[in-house]
């Protein structure tokens, strides 16, 4: 009767076991994509193909981050180029291309320092991630352990089940 016990547990760890490996897969799919976001934001001049590349599971979150940094990086730099003009820094400047390439310069300078600061929270919850990943690992590999000692306790059980019989296993 006790290998019947040992099989009914063997069968809920198998459940587990199954149940931390879906988490480990979906962990380690996000962990990817996170990944392949991080390379798209370490790049300088983010393309329309990059945005297309973006990962399904984070494109819509991508499309809002970039946006938000866009938007924020362009009113840094009409501040910033706001105050510049108004301290008198570059005179009465007349040239309007040279305007245009400073607003583009102080944008360009703002963005990436947005970008830094976006691939900063990407990297910590990759390290999240990874710490879930490890975490999972280590359950799956317990149970594997566990699993091991049922099958040993389980044909031993049986073993002496036929035993009592009078019959050889």
């Amino acid at each position: 009767m006790g290998f019947i016990m040992f099989l009914a547990r063997k069968m809920q760890l198998n459940n587990q076991k199954s149940n931390y490996e879906y988490q480990l897969m979906s962990i380690t799919n996000k962990l990817q994509d996170y990944t392949q976001f991080a390379s798209i934001l370490s790049q300088d001049s983010i393309s329309m193909s990059d945005i297309a590349s973006l990962p399904t599971s984070l494109f819509m979150t991508g499309m809002a981050e970039l946006g938000q940094a866009h938007n924020m990086a362009s009113n840094i730099a009409m501040n910033q180029y706001n105050m510049a003009m108004g301290s008198g820094m570059f005179g009465n400047m007349q040239n309007q291309n040279v305007q245009i390439i400073l607003q583009q310069k102080l944008y360009e300078n703002a963005r990436r320092e947005l970008q830094k600061q976006l691939r900063a929270r990407m990297n910590e919850e990759e390290k999240s991630l990874q710490n879930q990943k490890d975490r999972l690992t280590t359950q799956i590999a317990v149970i594997e352990k566990e699993l091991e000692s049922m099958d040993q306790k389980i044909a031993g059980g049986i073993k002496n089940q036929v035993a009592g019989y009078g019959l050889q296993a």
